[in-house]
């Protein structure tokens, strides 16, 4: 007999019966038992047993039990379209175990007991299938829908209201869709270790206090997709992952209303996967305590920390999510206690006061940032916080702060790519182990007293490269070291808006600037140092401009202590251009301080403002080294220019200046508030400016003072150095030291305008006493010379008058020289005088030229103006000619026809040395000339066969070198002329064969010339000079002797001599003009000569007059060549035929005048024939 049966539940009856495997039913199953135990899990905890066919087991003891119920291998139970209710507690709607399968289709479960089950299967190859229909418990602590101990459940298009858990796996598997589940406990709970919820495209609402939307703990897993999880009760959980579990999210929403609820709570070493999530809690979004989190394309809003996490075994890694934290002091992203994370692409924003949006602290806990903006609208925020050696690193990321950008704590910062905006600080570091590294960046900070970096604190230091950094407010700054703290930046932008600070070091802050620029249009100071603190900046460039008119000083350098006890501040400047500009600028400001400021290699010029203004209590010492310091005024101590209380008495204020610094502007010191004032010039340096009551001043090493106003020095001291009064202006000045004067081979270059004892003059008055030598070299401003009686007073030295002054160079005006010496009563003086010689003879046989009648004191003339007068008279001179001169026509016999021929082409050479004295008779020159000519006829014709008619052209190139010296100076003075000339010329010879009988002569040149002289101690000057010549001539030659061989010829010739330079300004500003122009030079004379075949020698003789005496006028007072008017010449040479084509011409010739006047001159010419 069969003895296998099963137990089913008969529709009809309401009831279970157990039949034999031969009944026939819905679904088959199976059982090897051969008694079949019902067992009804509940209070009665009876056990019934059934073993005959057809037992009926009565309702009223089963169905609270079980509302459905399969075990077994096999069985299957379909249940549709129907409620199924239980009351008991721990009641079951549905339970299957041990393999049996159930269907439910359109079934309401409903439960009224408390921890009753709706639907449940259990044990592995246990498995439910719930389509449609709704879940309903009602009794405390309900389950819903419930796998265990390895079952499987599938559900979908299900409604679950459960007064405890509304999906729940324990080491078993859910997997369930478009659900609408409504909890108190737990909407969706995977618990244990295999245990599996799959749930998608649902909602889950949790309303108890302390309740969970959807959590895995036990090493349990959630797989979520498209699910909106809510929860309303206080510290409730959206979602919550323990120790080894995990939870994946994607898509969906989280909503976590409660007070002090989580949106999603992971611990231990739990997994949180979430992908498109939307989360919004009370109090916090995604709270990690030592789990791992991943988090992507999410979007998170909380009270308080949108992101937490705390333990070293934290570990995030968020990407392309955006991260809302509403709540003040929030923290929207928050890592603690060694928690680290990645964030890439990620959006946070706080919008309550004093919030963060990025927090991390403690040891470990580390954050990687890229590609992220942050932004803050509550008052007093954090863009992104790290304390307590935390460790960030950012790139990428936008900061948006209405308080700090970026905090650092004894923490570690790297910024990259980073643009950050903040009300505060952009990035602000403190405590000691601070470390902070920026590249590349963009940073602006507003806050009064902070600015776009702030670093503060022992051992906390920044370094900053290749970025921009922007400070706006009155006292805010680009680069901040404070207290102990350091900056080094390089290639960094510094825009300065509203009058802040470029970089500002105070109380012992050490700061580095190097290849940077600082700009500002609205005032501001570009370097701040204060109290203790040190700036070393390098290739600077530094533009200040205070172009809106604000109001706002601009300053390049601030020195000053917040206490005078402080620690003395020191600021180096290397390398580096600063420029101030607009109202109120100031290039250093120093008070309340004992500073020490370098400027090496560097310019720092303020265009309206003084270069340093000292105040109240300064005490302060400024070294150029190679560098430039100009402003309006160079110094301003003891006084503002406001005119407001400076304060205390400067204590001192010193300015070096070596390596060939220059230093412009002048130098004002309140004596009423300034206690000790000094510049010191060495190395060749240069100081253009005045000084008003300037205590100390010393030039050495080729240094230079340039006075440009009148001056008021207690002490001065000058050693290889050059103290020299500026006359750009076109005044005069007054230089007093009201006190010693000592020097050491210093020079004193002066001003006047040279005349007589009443000339406009600068000059030097020594209070106290001088010691020492000092060369004086006098410049002419605009002077056209005179003669002195007393002198033109210079120096004078009330005290001791030890030292010398030596006159160093020529001192001339106009047409004079002048001398320096020293005269009565610690005076020197000017003089342009010298003792005329009474026992100079004058020979009476010699017509005395008129000339200047000299005084009993005679101006000493210039030798410059002997070179005027020798390069005018060789210009003139140069290239006149006469007819004999060109050595007329060589004739030869032609070979080939035994014909006489003639050629006219003609070479002629000279060089001569002359010599004359001028009109003061102070001068003597000499002149050495050089000239070749090169001519020929063009043209020939005869009228009657014998004379001859011919036309030719000419030119030429001569150079000449003139000395001049004066007797009564030494002085000398070299001239020097080159140029060319270019003519024609014509010739009627009455008897051409013969030679004899009358002829005539004539010639027309140009010539243009280049013009130099050169006088000892002046500059040289240079010039040109140019014009026309004309020539007539005419003679008549006589024949006599046996052979008619000996030749006689008077002759007379008048020349025109038209060249001459334009008036000229030399540099010392004296004007010249030529005399002596248009001179017409006539000459009388008569030739006699012995002609033969070969040679033909000859002798003249000529008497030469000038109608015009060539000179130079300087400034008015014109000096002539002498003795040049009438002149006495002697000529002798030969003409020789050395080869039937070839012949040759040469002679010596002296001329003589009056008052030492000669030329002694050489010609050689050549006659080729072709």
């Amino acid at each position: 007999m069969n003895k296998n049966y099963r137990v089913i539940w008969n529709h009809s009856q309401g009831n279970y019966v157990v039949t034999s495997e031969l009944a026939r039913g819905k679904v088959k199953s199976s059982s090897s038992a051969s008694v079949i135990q019902v067992i009804r899990r509940g209070a009665l905890g009876a056990l019934i047993t059934a073993a005959a066919v057809g037992l009926f087991i009565q309702p009223a003891f089963a169905a609270p039990a079980y509302g459905e119920y399969a075990s077994g291998q096999g069985n299957i139970l379909d249940i549709k379209d129907k409620d199924v209710n239980t009351t008991g507690a721990d009641a079951h709607g549905l339970f299957v175990e041990k393999n049996a399968t159930a269907y439910s289709s359109n079934v309401n479960f409903n439960t009224s007991g408390s921890g009753a089950y709706a639907v449940y299967v259990t044990g592995a190859g246990s498995n439910i299938n719930v389509s449609g229909g709704s879940v309903t418990t009602t009794g405390a602590a309900g389950h819903g829908l419930v796998a265990g101990k390895s079952g499987n459940l599938t559900a979908s298009d299900i409604t679950i209201n459960s007064s405890g858990k509304g999906v729940y796996a324990n080491a078993a598997t859910i997997k369930a869709k478009n659900l609408n589940v409504n909890a108190a406990g737990f909407g969706v709970h995977g618990l244990g270790k295999g245990a599996l919820v799959d749930i998608a495209d649902s909602t889950v609402n949790v309303a108890g206090n302390g309740a969970y939307a959807v959590a895995a703990e036990t090493s349990g897993k959630v797989s979520s997709t498209n699910v909106d999880y809510i929860t309303s009760g206080e510290k409730s959980y959206g979602g919550w992952v323990g120790g080894g579990s995990q939870l994946d999210i994607t898509g969906g929403s989280i909503t976590a209303t409660g007070a002090g609820s989580y949106g999603i709570f992971t611990k231990g070493s739990g997994i949180l996967h979430a992908d498109g999530v939307t989360v919004n809690s009370a109090r916090w979004g995604v709270y990690s305590e030592n789990s791992a989190v991943t988090l992507k394309n999410m979007h998170i809003t909380s009270g308080s920390s949108g992101i937490y996490a705390t333990g070293s075994n934290a570990i995030f890694n968020i990407e392309h999510t955006d991260i809302l934290s509403t709540n003040n002091g929030a923290e929207a992203v928050s890592f603690k206690k060694g928690a680290s994370g990645i964030l890439n692409h990620v959006n946070v924003e706080t919008t309550g006061d004093k919030a963060y949006a990025i927090y991390a602290s403690g040891q470990g806990s580390t954050l990687t940032i890229s590609d992220t903006r942050v932004t803050t609208h509550g008052a007093a925020s954090y863009g992104i916080a790290a304390l307590d050696n935390a460790q960030l690193f950012i790139k990428d990321v936008q900061v948006a702060s209405t308080g700090y950008g970026l905090y650092a704590n004894k923490s570690t910062l790297d910024v990259s790519n980073a643009n950050i905006d903040a009300q505060s600080s952009g990035i602000y570091g403190t405590g000691d182990g601070t470390s902070i590294k920026i590249d590349n960046s963009t940073i602006s900070g507003s806050k009064n007293g902070e600015g776009a970096v702030y670093i503060s604190g022992a051992g906390a230091s920044a370094t900053v490269s290749n970025s921009k950094l922007i400070s706006s407010g009155e006292n805010n700054s680009g680069l901040t070291s404070q207290y102990s703290s350091a900056i080094d930046a390089n290639n960094v932008d510094i825009e300065i808006t509203h009058g802040g600070i470029g970089t500002k070091s105070t109380y012992d802050g050490k700061l580095k600037v190097s290849n940077s620029t600082i700009t500002s249009l609205s005032g501001g100071t570009a370097f701040s140092v204060q109290s203790g603190s040190s700036l070393t900046a390098d290739n600077m460039l530094v533009n200040l401009n205070n172009s809106n008119n604000s109001g706002i000083e601009t300053i390049a350098i601030h020195t000053g202590n917040a206490y005078l006890s402080s620690n003395n501040p020191t600021a180096s400047i290397n390398n580096s251009t600063l420029n101030v500009k607009g109202d109120n600028g100031i290039g250093i400001l120093t008070r309340y301080t004992e500073s020490d400021i370098n400027l090496n290699s560097t310019s720092l010029t303020v265009e309206n403002g003084p270069a340093v203004l000292a105040y109240n209590a300064a005490l302060t010492t400024i070294n150029l080294d190679n560098s430039v310091l100009s402003g309006s005024t160079l110094l301003e101590a003891g006084k503002l220019a406001s005119g407001e209380d400076a304060g205390a008495d400067v204590r001192g204020i010193t300015l070096n200046a070596s390596n060939h610094s220059l230093l412009q502007g002048d130098i004002n010191i309140e004596r009423s508030k300034t206690l000790n004032s000094t510049l010191s010039l060495n190395a060749g340096s240069t100081w253009r400016g005045a000084a008003h009551d300037l205590q100390n001043l010393t030039l050495g090493d080729n240094s230079s003072w340039n006075i440009t106003g009148d001056s008021t020095v207690d002490n001065l001291t000058a050693k290889d150095s050059t103290i020299s009064f500026d006359h750009s202006d076109g005044s005069f000045k007054n230089l007093t030291v009201n006190g010693n004067y000592h020097a050491d081979n210093a020079k004193l270059v002066m001003n006047l305008a040279l005349g007589d004892d009443n000339s406009a003059t600068d000059h030097l008055h020594i209070t106290g006493d001088s010691s020492g030598t000092t060369k004086v070299q006098v410049h002419n401003a605009g002077g056209k010379g005179d003669a002195t009686l007393q002198g033109i007073e210079l120096i004078k030295v009330d005290g001791n008058a030890a030292g010398k002054f030596e006159q160093d160079g020529r001192i001339v005006g106009g047409a004079w020289d002048y001398d320096l010496v020293q005269g009565d009563n610690g005076k020197w003086q000017l003089t342009s005088w010298s003792p005329v010689d009474p026992t100079t003879p004058v020979d009476p046989t010699i017509p005395v030229d008129p000339g200047i009648t000299p005084p009993e004191h005679a101006p000493r003339a210039r030798p410059e103006v002997g070179s005027y007068i020798a390069n005018l008279a060789a210009a003139n001179n140069l290239f006149t000619l006469s007819a004999a001169d060109r050595s007329g026509i060589t004739e030869y016999r032609d070979p080939m026809t035994g014909k006489m021929e003639k050629t006219t082409l003609w070479l002629r050479n000279k060089a001569s040395h002359n010599r004359f004295d001028d009109s003061t008779g102070q001068l003597k020159s000499t002149t050495n000339i050089a000239m070749t000519q090169l001519g020929g006829d063009v043209a020939q014709w005869s009228l009657n066969g014998s004379d001859r008619f011919s036309l030719g052209v000419m030119a030429g190139y001569g150079n000449a070198k003139s000395h001049t010296k004066s007797t009564i100076t030494g002085y000398t003075a070299r001239g020097q002329i080159n140029g060319y000339s270019g003519g024609v010329y014509a010739n009627w010879q009455q008897d051409s064969v013969s030679k004899t009988g009358a002829y005539a002569d004539s010639w027309l040149a140009y010539s243009t010339f280049n013009n130099s002289v050169k006088g000892d101690g002046i500059g040289q000057e240079s010039y040109k000079s140019h014009g026309l010549s004309a020539s007539l001539e005419g003679g008549y030659t006589f024949a006599f002797g046996e052979q008619q061989q000996y030749r006689l010829q008077p002759k007379a010739q008048a020349v025109w001599m038209g060249v001459k330079p334009g008036d000229y300004t030399e540099q010392n500003g004296t004007h010249v003009s030529a005399t002596g122009n248009n001179n017409v030079q006539t000459r009388a004379g008569v030739r006699a000569a012995m002609k033969s075949a070969i040679v033909e020698p000859y002798a003249e003789v000529n008497w030469l007059h000038n109608t015009q005496r060539y000179g130079s006028q300087l400034d008015g007072v014109k000096i002539e060549q002498a003795g040049a008017r009438n002149i006495g010449e002697v000529k002798l040479g030969m003409e020789a035929k050395v080869l039937d084509r070839v012949g040759v011409w040469g002679g010596v010739a002296q001329q003589v005048g009056g008052k030492g006047f000669s030329e002694s001159s050489a010609s050689l010419g050549v006659n080729v024939s072709f």
